[in-house]
Order: structure tokens, then C-alpha cells, then sequence
């Protein structure tokens, strides 16, 4: 490397102005090559790490099946969980069985057949038929509002942790933010296992979704910038289906180790390892030459060369290591300014603001829409286990479908037909009669992977509106923004206590609004990312690219091409 940069200084005339042509760069460096691979594989650890403690509510704060201790029939640490007289005991049903029993008649000798008023008293003790998870551990029989409340302070902790990670790899770098939220999530998560009551265990899970749920966006932004673009959809399905891995590894290890305590020990610690990332993972090069940090892009450039054995081209090694600086006008100033400017740059361009506002409308229907149908399906009759990985494999449809037609179709084409269809599907649950319960299956699950399928495209949709060095920020605001339909979702089971069939009408007129918004926006299909605000403003100026050898339209379009 010290030859080449020799070679730069000493020989040939220095051009002022050059800068260095990164989709070039990337081209010349290839995608499938040894770097790309390696690179590849740490990151899909980060997206089944995800995909593995993501969503651990779901079964450490799962409901168990528990009953009133009737003192008069029986000592408060029985074990017999359905003697032969707690029929007469206990109410008809509903939430009155599980909260409340029937007076005995006489206290003498209350527990033979009859020996029950019919007078209900609430109950003070209770027993569980199982202590794997916190509801036993923590007492909270009767108490189902406790029990959601966990969800509701996981997704209220991703709303939090989104624009303050997206700051943190905007500023500092995609590598940091990644490493920072991989291995906090792992050192906090693990605490919960010695929590001691149940507001302790609640601040931990805050705390943990805090730190550590803005690791899958980083690392599909630095995948992203380390592609070209005819592979980015490719890259969205690849961690789309690491992310179902992770699913599937939760529910199986969940099933293995039952109790809460010690599956948090088993799962949650190994994610320290993510320490070793400061080492071994690669820096986004795309978001180092958007910070002006020219020599460490270099170097990961030249160690990628040497790995993927390619040779890079005399121009390519002149920009890398040029030291003159490129005179840039007024207007590129104030798109190449720091972090400190980037909130005032996005509020004095309407394009991007409108554009902005669009996105997280996207990601509020994703996340209400996706998590009210999983709470729906994790309810199903059968095992939870075997569920969740039923419901959880079906995103691989989604995923591949995505794969398939994103870059046949575009973008807008198949998020909008995405949206569209589960609007649809999700509306028309409502008209579905009773005694055609497998209609009604098929469409919530036809609703389940459109859903599924906008959820996966919308990352990549987001990331390619937006200017690199606002990218995580302004991806993280969206998504931030958007965790207020995975807050609402939970709700939607008692408000269908009242109404029946406004809960699918919520989920479908959202998706169909969602669709329709996705007309306003520009394609992104065979674009470049933006690296300014304005270059993102003139997304679809950019996506017709100049002929071969056009010079004149290349720089009319203010890209200097490289052709390799």
C-alpha cells in the first residue's frame, strides 16, 4: 500500500478537485470476493442475534393456566392442581374462574359436591400450573394488564434507543453503533435473570430494548454501503432469512429451557462476543468518504483489494490518496456540513420533510399491522412453541418473494401491491361467516406474509431515500415513529371485546392508506445512494443514467463515472 500511495505523490501531475468516485470503488472491489464473504457472515451473526432476543416477552412474560386457592379445601402449597371437587369451586368461566370461587356452605365440610353457594369471592391466593415464566414468578395472576405491560416497555424502549443509536453510527460510524448495541443488549438482558421483582424485571427489559434495538438497522445499513446497488435486495433477503433463523433458534431454545431464568443465562450472554467486532468487522467505506476520513477508507479499501485479489486502477489509487482537497461550492458545503447541521439541512428541504413524514407513516403500519396479526396467531389452539415457528417460517415466503421481484418489479410497485393486498385481505376477514373458519385462516395468513413482505422492503425502500450521512438517523427516526403501532397493537384484543370486527378493518384501512402513499414517492430501482441531501431530493433525476461514454451527460448530472 505504501508503494501505491508513493506512486500517487511522486508521479503524474496532482489533479485539484479529485474525489473519490465510491460506486466505482466499490465495483472495481467486486461483491462475492473474500471480504464481501467475511463481511457477510459477521453481520448475518448480528441478524440472528436479533431474531433470537427480539421478541423474548413473548415467552418469558407468557400467560400460564392458574386457579384460586380455596383455603377452606386446601393449604396455599398444595400441589394438586385439579382435585375432583374444584369444579364446584370455581366459576363457570371467563376471567371469573381464574380470579374468583364460590363460598363454601359449611366450613366444617365445604369440599364434597354441593358444598359451594353460589356467592363469588375474589381471590387472594393462587396457583399455577407452571413457573416458567414471570407471571408465576412474580405473582401477577389476575393482574393481565402487568403481563402486557412487558411489550408495551419493550417497544416504548425501541422508541427510545432508535434516534439515539441512529446519532451514535451517523457521527461515529456503523461499525460502533453496531458493536455498542450488540454487546449492551447482552450485558443488560442477562441482569434480568436476577431480577427480584417484577418492577425490577420491567426497567431491565426498558433498558435492555434501549440499548440493543438498534442492532439489526445498523447492521443492514453497513451491509447496504458495502454493496452496489443491483445487490441490495439480494442483501435484504439474505437477512431477512437470518432474522427467521433467530426466530426459529428462539422458539426451539425456549422449548428446551423453559424456565426464564435460566434460558435468559443460556441465551442472552453469549452476545458479549460481539466485543471481538472491534477488530474484525470493516467500517462502512461509503460512510468514512461521506466524513471526509479519506486514509481509513483507504486502508479498508486496499486490505479489501488484497483479500479479494483484485487491482485497483491508477485513477482509483490517485483519488484514494490525493491530497488535495475538492473545491466545493456553497451548496455542497451545507450538504457536507457535520452531525450538528443535519436536523436544520432536513427542515429546510421540503422534499425531504414530506418524505420523512411518508416513511413513518410506512413503518407505523408495518409494526401494527405485523405485530397485531402475530399477537392474534401466538393465541391459536396447539402448541406456542410450534406456533411461533409456524408463524415465524412463513416470513420466509415473504422474504423470498421480495427477493424475486423488487429488482424485476421496482420498489414502489411491490410494496404498493404489498400493502394493497393486506388491506384486502385483513377487510375481508370481517365479511367472513363463522362456518368458514379455513377462508378466514387463509386470508389472515395471505394478510400475514403481504405484511411481512412490505415490513422487509420498507428497510431498503427508507435507506435508499435518504443521504448517507443522515441515513441511520433519519432510517431510526422512521422506525422510531413507527413503534407507535407496535405499542397500539396489544390493544387491539380488548377492542375487539367490544367490537368484533374493527380490529381487521384498523389493520386493512391502514395498509390501503399505506399503499396509496407509496404513490407519492420516487423509484429508487437501479439508483445509486445518495450521499446529500441533494442528491436525495433528485432520486429520480439520478436513476437514468447516462450512456456509456456520455461524458457530457455525466457531468451534467455531477457524477463523474469510472468505467472498469
Amino acid at each position: 500500500m505504501g508503494d501505491m500511495k508513493a506512486k500517487v505523490e511522486s508521479g503524474g501531475e496532482k489533479t485539484k478537485g479529485v474525489e473519490v468516485d465510491v460506486d466505482g470503488v466499490m465495483q472495481q472491489l467486486g461483491q462475492a470476493g473474500r471480504f464481501h464473504l467475511r463481511s457477510y457472515f459477521l453481520v448475518s451473526l448480528v441478524a440472528v442475534q436479533v431474531g433470537l432476543l427480539h421478541t423474548t416477552y413473548i415467552f418469558l412474560a407468557a400467560d400460564v393456566p392458574y386457579r384460586c386457592v380455596i383455603p377452606e379445601c386446601e393449604s396455599a402449597n398444595t400441589t394438586e392442581y385439579s382435585p375432583a371437587w374444584l369444579e364446584s369451586a370455581l366459576a363457570a368461566g371467563g376471567r371469573e374462574r381464574r380470579c374468583a370461587s364460590y363460598a363454601p356452605l359449611d366450613t366444617q365440610l365445604p369440599c364434597g359436591e354441593g358444598g359451594f353457594s353460589d356467592e363469588l369471592r375474589t381471590c387472594d391466593q393462587w396457583l399455577y400450573a407452571s413457573r416458567d415464566t414471570i407471571v408465576a414468578e412474580f405473582n401477577l395472576a389476575c393482574q393481565e394488564w402487568k403481563r402486557t405491560l412487558v411489550g408495551t416497555v419493550h417497544n416504548i424502549g425501541m422508541l427510545v434507543s432508535l434516534p439515539i443509536l441512529g446519532y451514535i453510527s451517523d457521527r461515529w460510524g456503523r461499525k460502533r453503533a453496531l458493536v455498542l448495541s450488540c454487546t449492551l443488549v447482552g450485558a443488560i438482558g442477562s441482569l434480568k435473570a436476577f431480577s427480584i421483582s417484577y418492577e425490577m424485571y420491567v426497567i431491565v427489559e426498558f433498558l435492555e430494548t434501549v440499548a440493543g434495538a438498534s442492532a439489526f438497522p445498523a447492521a443492514y445499513i453497513l451491509t447496504i454501503e458495502l454493496l452496489g446497488q443491483d445487490k441490495r435486495v439480494l442483501t435484504t433477503a439474505f437477512l431477512g432469512i437470518m432474522l427467521v433463523i433467530g426466530g426459529l433458534s428462539f422458539a426451539m431454545l425456549a422449548k428446551t429451557f423453559a424456565y426464564w431464568r435460566t434460558f435468559i443465562l443460556v441465551v442472552y450472554p453469549p452476545s458479549l462476543l460481539f466485543l471481538s467486532y472491534i477488530y474484525i468487522l470493516p467500517e462502512s467505506i461509503r460512510w468514512l468518504l461521506s466524513k471526509s476520513r479519506k486514509e481509513e477508507a483507504a486502508e479498508i479499501i486496499m486490505s479489501a483489494a488484497k483479500m479479494n485479489k483484485v487491482t485497483l486502477s491508477d485513477e482509483t489509487i490517485k483519488q484514494l490518496y490525493s491530497q488535495e482537497e475538492k473545491i466545493q461550492t456553497i451548496d455542497e458545503k451545507k450538504d457536507t456540513e457535520g452531525e450538528d447541521g443535519l436536523w436544520i439541512q432536513v427542515l429546510r428541504s421540503p422534499i425531504i420533510m414530506t418524505r420523512l413524514a411518508i416513511c413513518s407513516w410506512w413503518w407505523i403500519t408495518c409494526t401494527f399491522v405485523f405485530y397485531g396479526l402475530a399477537i392474534n396467531s401466538v393465541s391459536l389452539a396447539g402448541d406456542k412453541y410450534t406456533n411461533y415457528m409456524l408463524v415465524v417460517s412463513v416470513e420466509i415466503i415473504a422474504v423470498v418473494t421480495n427477493a424475486l421481484v423488487l429488482d424485476r418489479f421496482g420498489r414502489k410497485r411491490t410494496l404498493l401491491t404489498a400493502y394493497t393486498i393486506c388491506g384486502i385481505s385483513c377487510i375481508s376477514i370481517t365479511f367472513v361467516p363463522t362456518s368458514l373458519s379455513w377462508l378466514a385462516t387463509f386470508l389472515y395468513l395471505i394478510g400475514k406474509i403481504a405484511i411481512t413482505q412490505a415490513f422487509s422492503g420498507i428497510y431498503m425502500y427508507t435507506s435508499e431515500l435518504f443521504p448517507t450521512h443522515a441515513r441511520h438517523s433519519l432510517l431510526g427516526f422512521c422506525s422510531m415513529v413507527g413503534r407507535v403501532g407496535s405499542i397500539v397493537a396489544p390493544q387491539m384484543p380488548l377492542l375487539a371485546i367490544y367490537v368484533d370486527w374493527l380490529p381487521s378493518v384498523l389493520f386493512g384501512a391502514t395498509a390501503l392508506v399505506a399503499g396509496g402513499l407509496m404513490l407519492t414517492t420516487p423509484e429508487t430501482l437501479n439508483t445509486r445512494l445518495p450521499d446529500t441531501i441533494a442528491e436525495a431530493e433528485h432520486i429520480e433525476a439520478r436513476s437514468l443514467a447516462p450512456p456509456p461514454g456520455d461524458k457530457g451527460a455525466e457531468q451534467a448530472n455531477g457524477q463523474v463515472t469510472s468505467r472498469f
